[in-house]
């Protein structure tokens, strides 16, 4: 179980490229046709300096890193884990040809009781996605909660 001394643990730095196959693949995914994701003259024409990636790309960073090592230092039992919220804050587009490096730290872990009883915790994480000029453009914040059952 995770407790509030984790507050500012760091959990890992992943850097992975913004690659223009991924992001049409990611934009179709989502049933997402327009040609500002697939061609570089649309992107352009949109005011784009290259083919922007959908704003919910940078979930794709999780194939390029391996959650155990997490999960592990937060101490949570993935069996009783539930991804509880997921949020962003854009600051700047993410464009193809970019090199994206994400930095994952707790940023607050709090505690209270479950309707059905136990004890449930909740953990924020705050991942920051700076591109390879070392510029903030995407902040995602999850929040994990770790179920306490019944007691």
């Amino acid at each position: 179980m995770a407790d509030p001394s984790l507050v500012g643990t760091h959990l890992g730095t992943t850097t992975f490229p913004v690659d223009r196959s991924k992001v049409r693949e990611f934009a179709l995914s989502l049933d997402d046709h327009n040609p500002v994701y697939q061609d570089a003259a649309a992107a352009h024409a949109a005011g784009f300096g290259a083919i922007p990636a959908p704003p919910t790309f940078v979930v794709s960073s999780a194939h390029w890193r391996s959650d155990a090592d997490m999960l592990s230092a937060l101490g949570l039992d993935l069996r009783r884990v539930l991804h509880g919220e997921c949020g962003w804050e854009y600051f700047a587009p993410v464009l193809v040809g970019d090199e994206l490096t994400e930095t994952r730290r707790v940023s607050d872990v709090t505690s209270r009781e479950g309707k059905r009883g136990g004890t449930m915790t909740m953990v924020t994480i705050k991942t920051d996605f700076t591109n390879q000029r070392d510029e903030l453009v995407v902040r995602q914040t999850d929040v994990l909660i770790e179920t306490g059952g019944s007691q």
